[in-house]
């Protein structure tokens, strides 16, 4: 079959997979060579060119280095892994906090060994500051539901009952929820706000074309 992968692809796909759930964006092409120990970037620009062809991967448009996106297609197979459930949850604003409603939009099978199975749940983006995360207008965040955090987590954050998605940092007298993007203003919130509170980090994301 012309869209079966070698072993080689396989794990290709894997990494740039798994590198974009632990780091929130895709990884270069030299850092995708330094990962399988190559000097030079040509082996694995010959492996990305056919997994474009063979339709497991996207290049998004206007040059950017880190413009690799593995097709959601592809991670809703049953065939992958051990795939498993995962709800797709209310939408959430990256702007201003709007109101997040938990309302099931539906539900999509992704591979249980890269999300991880405990707690996981996907939330549909709505706005554009975070676009300088790689984080875009209907985005599905993969978020683990979680209340511990670290500085420089982007994270779904619940303030007077609205939600927003942001990079967190823990300052000396507030919490400042820091957008990805240089228009925007970040959010400061006194750290005994009853009205504050983390609903989980963003492990990832998934993108349609």
């Amino acid at each position: 079959m012309k869209n079966e992968l070698t072993d080689k692809q396989k794990k290709v796909l894997d990494a740039i997979r798994r590198y974009q759930a632990e780091q929130g964006y895709p990884p270069t092409v030299r850092e995708l060579a330094e990962m399988f120990g190559q000097s030079s970037t040509a082996g694995i620009h010959k492996i990305l060119l056919l997994l474009q062809q063979k339709g497991f991967l996207k290049k998004r448009q206007g040059g950017k280095s880190r413009s690799l996106n593995v097709v959601q297609d592809l991670l809703e197979s049953r065939d992958i892994g051990r795939a498993c459930s995962f709800p797709i949850l209310g939408k959430v604003v990256a702007g201003m906090p709007e109101l997040a409603v938990e309302e099931r939009e539906g539900e999509l099978y992704l591979d249980s060994d890269w999300v991880g199975k405990e707690d996981i749940f996907l939330l549909r983006v709505r706005g554009h500051s975070m676009i300088d995360a790689n984080i875009y207008e209907n985005d599905l965040l993969i978020v683990q539901m979680t209340q511990s955090c670290h500085n420089g987590d982007i994270i779904i954050a619940m303030l007077d009952d609205e939600a927003t998605v942001k990079r967190f940092f823990n300052e000396r007298d507030r919490i400042r929820l820091q957008p990805e993007n240089p228009t925007m203003q970040p959010i400061y919130v006194n750290k005994h706000d009853p009205s504050f509170r983390i609903i989980g980090r963003v492990k990832g994301l998934l993108r349609r074309y």
